[in-house]
């Protein structure tokens, strides 16, 4: 952990995504009670205001609607289903992979062709098709179905380490002292294959809100009234050219938000590599 702050010290991009995230978790779950406005309430004198005017820091959109305040409620949504899809695919793909890999055999063999067929899907279509068959777009049924799209690649991510660890000279030990399958898979090796599953948990949670964000673009994510960035960006496309403030702030939401925690991925991987 000291390691960590020495490198986060020396490392003034990897600083500012991080700042970028704090904000970002401070606007989702402390944001509504500082702003004037809720993300349902309608302006009609004051339709397409520009920043500034009216009290609305950020402008309306079509509806007179505050952007700031559909920002800052769409903010708590996203990271809410991003945040758990993260955690759930990474569970989910570490039973999988360290199940497969570790007994092998017939069961590694159709867990292998199981993922393919998935991988083969990209996730956005996967998810679509989903949502599509069950016609639940609510935040749970979301956090589900996009974990779902991404448990393949984490599956594979969380077979291959422990395929690395599996022939280390520790896990020989625990066996000759007689410790049963699950005490190996997720006491010894799994604290020893936290490295790369943390680097693959922080790409998903990325991953995850570019996903929301483009099926809420598509008009299949959260719908009305939970505000959604990516449905805000496209319904107000029309206006694009009149009120062009009510679709560059959300996709500047959805930008930052992906590239901060895109930094922050990439400064843990440089770290925990370092470390082994």
């Amino acid at each position: 952990m000291k390691y960590f702050f020495y490198q986060l010290k020396k490392s003034p991009l990897a600083m500012v995504g991080i700042a970028i995230i704090v904000f970002w978790l401070i606007a989702a779950f402390a944001g509504p009670s500082m702003i004037s406005f809720t993300h349902t309430e309608m302006d009609s004198m004051n339709q397409m205001a520009a920043p500034g005017e009216y009290g609305h820091v950020l402008g309306t959109d079509s509806l007179g609607r505050d952007i700031l305040s559909r920002i800052v409620y769409g903010s708590r949504s996203i990271l809410t289903v991003a945040l758990l899809t993260s955690i759930f695919s990474t569970v989910v793909g570490i039973l999988l992979g360290f199940s497969a890999g570790y007994f092998g055999g017939r069961l590694d063999t159709a867990f292998l062709r199981g993922m393919d067929i998935l991988m083969a899907i990209p996730p956005l279509v996967l998810s679509m098709v989903i949502l599509g068959i069950l016609g639940d777009s609510s935040i749970a049924s979301l956090t589900i179905i996009v974990s779902i799209a991404f448990v393949p690649a984490t599956a594979r991510v969380s077979r291959g380490v422990l395929l690395t660890e599996k022939s280390q000279e520790y896990v020989s030990a625990a066996r000759i002292r007689g410790e049963n399958h699950l005490y190996i898979m997720f006491v010894e090796i799994l604290p020893n294959t936290m490295g790369p599953i943390i680097v693959e948990a922080t790409a998903r949670f990325a991953y995850s809100i570019m996903m929301v964000a483009s099926l809420g673009f598509l008009g299949v994510g959260l719908q009305p009234p939970t505000p959604d960035w990516g449905m805000m960006v496209i319904e107000n496309k029309p206006i694009i050219a009149q009120a062009p403030w009510a679709v560059l702030f959300p996709a500047l939401a959805i930008a930052s938000l992906v590239i901060a925690i895109s930094i922050f991925s990439d400064f843990v991987s440089k770290v925990l590599i370092h470390e082994r």
